[in-house]
């Protein structure tokens, strides 16, 4: 796997990886933005600098709302046992902690673990999050049946997806972070 950080004006620093994969994605994370790329293509390459040019320009044109007020833990748990009746899985235990790279990750045996950085994030986009992950309990993968359930539960997930990059994009609204990946 090979990394490589990028600077764009008004963005954080973009880190480029190289990895076993056919497609382009750009992931949002508490640490940042990456830009997934086909271990056989060129950062450098005209593909890869359009599609991170047209990602970032998307994510520039989106507007963002302060929250009203910072969560705490206690309303983390209450959102997790709301959307897992909604989705109608099964959450053995939660559990919320400082994660470098991811926001939140889910195990087989319905433990959800949290990232301590949700608590900063307006409620419609720890919503999201939160949904994500469970959805993951359903099908474990990004493809067209994840997207499906996502839509099922959230019709405007892409937009919440594309609003928390601009969240971390933003210069005033950064998410703290210790050191400093995606949603499983």
């Amino acid at each position: 796997m090979n990394h490589q950080t990028r600077d764009f004006e008004g963005f954080p620093p973009l880190k480029i990886v190289s990895q076993n994969r056919r497609t382009l994605a750009m992931r949002v994370t508490p640490a940042g933005i990456q830009v997934l790329i086909p271990a056989d293509l060129d950062a450098e390459s005209p593909q890869v600098q359009a599609f991170v040019e047209a990602s970032l320009e998307k994510l520039s044109g989106q507007s963002l709302a302060a929250p009203p007020e910072q969560l705490s833990v206690t309303d983390l748990h209450n959102r997790v046992k709301i959307w897992s009746e909604r989705i109608d899985v099964p959450v053995k235990r939660v559990q919320v902690r400082a994660m470098r790279n991811k926001w939140a990750s889910c195990s087989t045996s319905g433990t959800l673990t949290l990232s301590t950085d949700l608590v900063e994030l307006p409620m419609n986009l720890v919503d999201y999050i939160i949904c994500h992950e469970l959805v993951h309990l359903r099908v474990p993968n990004h493809g067209k049946g994840f997207r499906a359930l996502m839509s099922c539960y959230l019709s405007d997930w892409e937009d919440r997806e594309r609003r928390l990059a601009r969240w971390i994009a933003s210069s005033d609204q950064k998410v703290t972070r210790n050191q400093g990946h995606h949603m499983t």
